[in-house]
């Protein structure tokens, strides 16, 4: 029997600490949208972050490097973003992202995004 408690414990330990791992809450540009050229980057997530360990680009949509963003601690810990200084022309683009949560787990992820003309 005290095989078994200590069987579900592991498991229900598990289960827990996988489902807290920070994720991407929000982000601008927001995934899939379509609009005039960001002039900055902003991430979002669901729980603190060390910005001295993330990162933030824009690659085109063939994954060639347009930019690197320098970024900074936004609102809260949970954020961070930079400024988009290079032109973006009409097209589709990631930003590729990496941070590391305050509990040392490295999450990265991509953000697809399209700019349009502007008339």
């Amino acid at each position: 029997m005290l095989k078994v408690f200590l069987t579900l414990g592991a498991i229900v330990s598990v289960a827990t600490a996988t489902r807290f791992h920070t994720e991407l809450k929000s982000s601008s540009p927001a995934r899939n949208s379509s609009g005039p050229a960001p002039t900055s980057v902003s991430l979002t997530f669901t729980e603190d972050v060390k910005v001295a360990l993330s990162r933030i680009a824009i690659l085109r949509s063939d994954s060639v490097l347009v930019e690197k963003l320098v970024i900074t601690q936004k609102k809260d810990a949970a954020t961070f973003g930079g400024p988009v200084t290079k032109p973006l022309a009409p097209g589709k683009y990631l930003v590729s992202w990496a941070t590391v949560s305050d509990d040392g787990h490295a999450v990265k992820g991509f953000i697809p995004f399209s700019v349009i003309a502007v008339k």
